[in-house]
């Protein structure tokens, strides 16, 4: 019977949770994720210069994080649609919106704490970058447009979906997640951003699509990046 128009989506069972690849195929996937994250890293220790962060560079950077996937993919000769990009309804996105509020609470007292400690936050060093930044075109393309999809598809639609076929979809949440933390090699970022990957994994749990991980994403970027270049342009406005 069809779903009723207006009724949430029922959560996979099980038995739909099959992809046609397997969990070592993605921890292949991460071994090669580790791999691009320490050439970043040695960019970061050689102190890439603020030019670097202003051009179309950065973007071909990002892009680079679905090099194990379209390798993983060609090797197995399996389709993009595995990775999830057919309908959601609009109950789930109410439901991320609404988890994403709780989140947000969580990452405010990780901030109260850091602050409390003498901690620079995540939005501190953000701020630094913006202030350097002589035009944030495609600084905000990048973190607005090309993060989420890159890393929706990466971290939900490859990741998680196959752990959660090897290993159930609560394991899956937390494995998945706590890689998306540590991929951004920003040790004081990895509570916030593991519980938004809690939140995007959910959310795609909920769905099997991608599509409304990728929509809250960009709403969590465009919210963050435009608040720390307001805070920029008009310090006696906006509190830093």
């Amino acid at each position: 019977m069809d779903q009723e128009i207006g009724q949430p989506a029922p959560i996979p069972e099980s038995r739909e949770y099959s992809v046609p690849w397997s969990a070592l195929d993605n921890w292949i996937g991460v071994v090669l994720l580790v791999l691009i994250d320490t050439l970043l890293l040695v960019l970061v220790l050689r102190e890439v210069n603020i030019q670097f962060l202003q051009s179309a560079g950065l973007a071909i950077v990002e892009l680079a994080y679905l090099l194990p996937v379209v390798l993983i993919f060609a090797w197995r000769r399996i389709h993009w649609k595995h990775l999830g990009f057919g309908k959601f309804d609009s109950i789930t996105m109410g439901l991320g919106c609404g988890l994403l509020i709780a989140a947000y609470v969580i990452v405010f007292l990780h901030n109260v704490i850091l602050l409390a400690l003498g901690v620079d936050t995540q939005g501190d060093a953000i701020l630094k970058i913006f202030a350097e930044l002589n035009s944030p075109i495609w600084f905000f393309l990048v973190g607005v447009v090309f993060a989420p999809i890159v890393e929706e598809i990466f971290f939900r639609g490859f990741l998680f979906q196959g752990f959660r076929q090897r290993y159930g979809w609560v394991p899956a949440i937390l494995i998945s997640s706590a890689i998306f933390a540590a991929a951004h090699l920003d040790p004081i970022a990895f509570i916030p951003t593991f519980v938004l990957g809690s939140v995007l994994a959910y959310v795609y749990h909920r769905s099997n699509s991608v599509w409304p991980g990728i929509i809250l994403h960009f709403l969590v970027n465009a919210f963050g990046l435009c608040a720390a270049y307001a805070a920029t342009q008009f310090p006696g406005v906006i509190p830093t």
